[in-house]
């Protein structure tokens, strides 16, 4: 101990943590072994951090703006609150979606027929007045006996496996459940006693870290927060719009399957710009399945309404929520969808709102601190 008083400390600490690091390297199979099972032990409490902080979102709602003058029990009433606002969504989402569906494909089941027939009387029509046409069809030689076996084949093999891994597939399931009933619970007493869980935690890090540092990690780990809050929340509100201008786009034209197009088009856009048009594919296949016209229509009011959606709307509700201009919201989702995919265009909206946020704060102080505003403006 008096060695380390009368020394700085620095140096040793950089030795340890390069000889660390050396070893870490030299070893990256049996980190990243670790790391996954580490992972896999910590899931249950990940997923409920995150259901956690999904649920914070309208149970702060009604906290402050519903049950604020509650003296007790405004926890309770607050989360009990949220969680049936989420339930309900759920199940007028599924409702909606799930009767279309079931009748959705109740009359493609009962188009086939008629579109086989369609088909063959085209080929049958166009051989005629097309004698090339006509000789090249007859050149195909199609056994259909053939063809027939081969599927049932396939079948049969594709049963088997599916009964072979049935198993696999119960277990796997059972650990889902398991997993996601053990991180609800931790979401709730997370949330029934979030102060607690809060104090105990700045108490951790101002044992062992500086003030300084430790002052500068709770102002990002709030604005992190307050960002990808007003993300959520934000990313709702432009999904419900987008859903909603679709729906109505298609009663005034006229095109089948509204309700649950629209609805799948607002789910899947809650990811960032790529996602409405996932739902825009599902729902063109749809309608070519019985009015290849009114499909081409679709797909052309789709387009017009997204891009006012997404150049209009999308930048200025999400851009504004988060704090960050809409210009760089289209940055931040170009780029983080080519580093991460859709899990980089969900999550570099707000990463980048803090980042704006802090590199801002320090361009004015550097500013201010070199006396550079006047000349700036004069430039």
């Amino acid at each position: 101990m008096k060695f380390f008083k009368e020394h700085d400390k620095k140096p040793f600490i950089l030795i340890t943590f390069g000889i660390v690091l050396y070893f870490a390297l030299n070893h990256l199979q049996y980190v990243a072994h670790g790391f996954f099972y580490a992972s896999s032990v910590a899931f249950p409490f990940i997923l409920g951090g995150c259901l956690a902080f999904i649920i914070n979102v309208p149970m702060r709602f009604f906290e402050n703006k519903v049950f604020g003058k509650l003296k007790k029990g405004k926890r309770a009433f607050s989360l009990i609150s949220a969680l049936v606002c989420i339930l309900g969504v759920i199940i007028l989402v599924c409702g909606l979606i799930i009767p279309e569906l079931a009748g959705t494909l109740y009359k493609l089941s009962n188009n086939i027929p008629d579109s086989i027939n369609t088909l063959q009387k085209f080929l049958d029509t166009t051989s005629e007045k097309y004698p090339t046409v006509h000789k090249y069809i007859a050149e195909i030689d199609m056994d259909w006996n053939k063809i027939s076996g081969e599927i049932m084949d396939f079948l049969q093999t594709w049963a088997t496996s599916i009964l072979n891994s049935t198993v696999s597939v119960i277990s796997t399931a059972v650990q889902v459940v398991i997993n996601f009933a053990l991180g609800f619970v931790f979401a709730l007493n997370a949330l029934l006693q979030k102060e607690k869980l809060s104090h105990q935690v700045k108490k951790l890090l101002f044992a062992f870290i500086p003030q300084r540092i430790v002052k500068y990690m709770i102002r990002i780990g709030r604005l992190s927060n307050q960002a990808f809050s007003n993300f959520l929340s934000g990313q709702c509100l432009e999904a419900f719009i987008l859903g909603m201008l679709i729906f109505v786009s298609m009663k005034f034209l006229k095109i089948p399957y509204a309700i649950l197009i629209a609805v799948f088009i607002g789910v899947t856009s809650l990811v960032p710009i790529i996602g409405g048009f996932i739902g825009c594919w599902v729902g063109f296949f749809l309608i070519l399945t019985v009015a290849w016209k009114q499909s081409i229509v679709f797909l052309i009011m789709f387009v017009v309404v997204q891009q006012f959606e997404g150049n209009v709307i999308y930048p200025h509700v999400v851009g504004n929520s988060v704090g960050l201009p809409s210009i760089w919201v289209l940055v931040a989702v170009t780029i983080g969808g080519n580093i991460a995919g859709i899990v980089g265009m969900i999550f570099s909206i707000p990463f980048c709102s803090v980042l704006y946020q802090i590199l801002t704060e320090i361009v004015n102080k550097q500013i201010q601190k070199k006396n550079l505003e006047k000349i700036i403006n004069s430039v």
